[in-house]
């Protein structure tokens, strides 16, 4: 603001009330109802709504004094310092023009979009940043405000941080919590290095516990959350979570949990020792020129860790733990892929798991034939090492051509026949079956004799499409409507050796090659497959250059099949499946099959149902299969009851035993600058847990309780401190 340099004369009969002068940093504007100039002092006093301005910094005040040589200034009274787009406020502002340094005392920063920064004496390093003494933080606008984060000392850069030391967490004129080493808040950021509030809780099978979040901003491409979990009647733990994006084209996370479970009697005979744990990496990289590596990596120690540790109902009734490794090499007309896949089975102690260890598979698109006019050809190929401790193990090979010939008929249906072949080598063969000694689990025995599986295929598709536009106008923003209906016939002939064949009860006869997977269990087959399809597109009102939206408004899908060769239950299941989504209000989507033999009746059944309607949101969904005995509902409510109050409901019931097996109502108050959640899960088997969350704007989720109760067991930390 240069105001050393403004020329003002002694005061006289008449003196300005402002002033304008160029200067090397940009021209400095005084206005004051006063200026006046005190010679031997060099002193420039502006007094009365003084301004001072340059740029995009402002001072006002009430009274200003100048120095023109050194280019101190002094304001006080209603003293305000506009720091580009941020605002100090003090008793008193000590500021020099020509360092850009200077001091606030009893000050307060405003800084987009509502944090507050203030002090006893804080003192400006340069733009935007400050030293504070007996300093405070918080986002709220009342006097004194809910909550704020008091410190001995803080460095503060409005850009970017507040870094305090000597810390204490206040509510309204009460220190909550007296003491912690040091605090620190990202200002206008996410990320910002940091210890975040403990939480706490309690649970009737881990006692009391404390969870003691830290978290690690290590570079804008990095980052990693620390965790020391301290369960009373388990023992000590810790959880890692950490990020990283090395480029564009390459980002992962790695994740895990540790406990030492030093507090618990250990069983014999329970499936582990003290040591309980899972992990978890993921790597996502595109190496270009088609080509991409993958990896999602999971691990327990346990097959109970999840259902006594986890918090989410997913994690907590995982039947397996599933890691894949990727490597690809996509071109556009055929794709290799090389896999490294296995599995952790949750459901059996005995080690039945089949491993894939490695899967090479080579695909290709269907494309036309060099010289064979109007064919097109295909290949499925793969080459697989099975691995497992019980159970047949060994080497497949797998190559699957096929040629088609799509042939318009008319102008008004297609014809597709189609013929290809399947040869799959194994260098086992299977000579029965046995009982494992404990478990009562089936398996094959095998010897070393290879064995080749041949298959020819025949068949063909038939296929045609009506549509018909039906003009709307302007009826709901919907313009047009297209109605589409779709028939399909196909044919499918398999026969030759080494596959399951009919017997005359209806049921399939073994073969005798390892059953790995789906590619072995190929039955013979001369099936009809049909279905039609009825689709309506919508299409919105666009106004003159622009474009409409289009999307599926409905799509019902209507299937049955007919096998041949099936002496006892030829005819297949009547399959359906619906889609409705009129609108961002509410969607549907189901499918079912149902069995037309007497007594049978519906064998399987989805549903998803959404309703947004504000400020009420909904969902339900439904899974029926009743020969895998599962019938499950999941329910999700959520209501803004009033502006300050949401209101959330979910269940998840099973409906087969009639057991709710899990239930949940969340409460959540919302103010200005801080949200309190209260939540109580109800678990099966008398296992509750509430929970308490507490949200501070600008801060995450600092602090956050749970209690167990009824003899229940909680999972690990619920809401907590978010990752800044």
């Amino acid at each position: 603001m240069a105001a050393a340099f403004i020329d003002a004369r002694p005061a006289v009969a008449q003196r300005p009330t402002s002033a304008t002068v160029p200067t090397a940093g940009g021209d400095v504007t005084v206005l004051a109802d006063r200026l006046e100039e005190v010679g031997p002092d060099n002193l420039l006093v502006a007094i009365g709504n003084v301004e001072i301005s340059r740029g995009s910094q402002r001072l006002t005040a009430d009274r200003v004094e100048i120095n023109r040589l050194t280019g101190d200034t002094v304001a006080e009274g209603r003293a305000i310092f506009y720091d580009g787009d941020d605002q100090l406020m003090g008793d008193r502002i000590e500021y020099n023009f020509k360092t850009g340094t200077g001091v606030v005392y009893h000050g307060a920063a405003r800084t987009a979009p509502y944090y507050q920064v203030g002090g006893e004496r804080m003192e400006r390093l340069g733009e935007g940043r400050y030293r504070i003494r007996r300093g405070v933080f918080t986002t709220c606008e009342d006097d004194p405000p809910t909550w704020s984060f008091r410190f001995g000392s803080a460095d503060a850069d409005l850009e970017e941080q507040v870094y305090g030391t000597n810390a204490s967490f206040w509510v309204k004129r009460v220190p909550l919590i007296p003491f912690f080493p040091f605090f620190a808040a990202a200002l206008r950021r996410e990320r910002q290095t940091g210890f975040l509030f403990p939480r706490f809780g309690s649970s009737t099978r881990k006692g009391n516990f404390v969870e003691l979040p830290f978290f690690w901003a290590i570079s804008d491409s990095q980052d990693a959350a620390i965790t020391l979990d301290l369960y009373e009647a388990r023992g000590p733990g810790a959880t890692l979570e950490y990020r990283y994006i090395l480029s564009e084209v390459h980002r992962g996370d790695v994740s895990g949990f540790y406990l030492k479970e030093t507090e618990r009697r250990q069983v014999a005979g329970q499936g582990h020792d003290d040591n309980r744990g899972w992990w978890h990496a993921k790597d996502d990289w595109n190496l270009g020129h088609g080509r991409s590596f993958r990896a999602d990596v999971n691990g327990v120690t346990d097959d109970l860790v999840f259902r006594e540790y986890a918090v989410r109902l997913q994690e907590r009734s995982a039947q397996r733990v599933d890691s894949n490794v990727f490597l690809t090499w996509g071109r556009p007309t055929f794709n290799v892929v090389g896999s490294l896949s296995w599995y952790q089975d949750l459901t059996q102690r005995r080690p039945v798991e089949l491993q894939r260890l490695p899967d090479i598979r080579l695909e290709s698109v269907r494309q036309p034939l060099p010289g064979l006019p109007s064919v097109l050809g295909e290949v499925e190929s793969s080459a697989t090492h099975f691995v497992r401790d019980i159970g047949a193990e060994g080497n497949r090979v797998d190559l699957h051509p096929r040629l088609t010939r799509p042939t318009p008929v008319a102008g008004v249906f297609t014809v597709s026949p189609f013929a290809g072949g399947r040869l799959t080598a194994y260098d086992r063969t299977v000579t029965g079956t046995r009982l494992t000694g404990d478990g009562g689990l089936t398996v094959q025995e095998t010897n070393d004799e290879p064995r080749l599986r041949q298959i020819l295929e025949l068949g063909g598709d038939l296929e045609t499409r009506a549509a018909r536009i039906y003009d709307l106008g302007d009826l709901a923003g919907v313009s047009a409507i297209l109605h589409t209906i779709e028939p399909r016939v196909n044919y499918t002939w398999l026969d030759g050796s080494g596959l399951q064949r009919f017997m005359r009860s209806g049921a399939l006869r073994a073969s005798r090659i390892p059953q790995f997977n789906s590619i072995d269990a190929i039955p013979e087959e001369s099936r009809f497959t049909y279905s039609v399809t009825n689709r309506l597109r919508a299409r919105t009102v666009a106004p003159e250059g622009t474009e409409p939206t289009r999307w599926e408004l409905v799509r019902f899908v209507l299937g049955h099949s007919y096998e041949l060769l099936n002496p006892v239950r030829p005819l297949g299941n009547v399959t359906g499946d619906l889609i409705l989504n009129p609108n961002r209000v509410f969607s549907f989507r189901g499918d079912t099959s149902y069995s037309v033999y007497a007594g049978e009746g519906f064998q399987t059944g989805n549903m998803d149902v959404s309703v947004d309607v504000a400020p009420v949101k909904a969902s339900v969904g439904t899974r029926f299969n009743k020969p895998d005995r599962v019938n499950f509902l999941q329910g999700n409510l959520s209501a803004d009851v009033t502006r300050w109050a949401t209101g959330r409901l979910t269940t998840n019931w099973d409906l087969r035993t009639n057991t709710f097996v899990e239930n949940a109502i969340a409460l959540e108050l919302k103010w200005q600058c801080w949200s309190f959640t209260v939540e109580f899960i109800r678990r099966h088997q008398n296992e509750d847990e509430l929970r308490f969350a507490l949200n501070l704007l600008g801060v995450g989720t600092p602090l956050a309780t749970r209690f167990g109760g009824l003899g229940g067991t909680t999972g690990s930390a619920g809401p907590g401190g978010s990752l800044k």
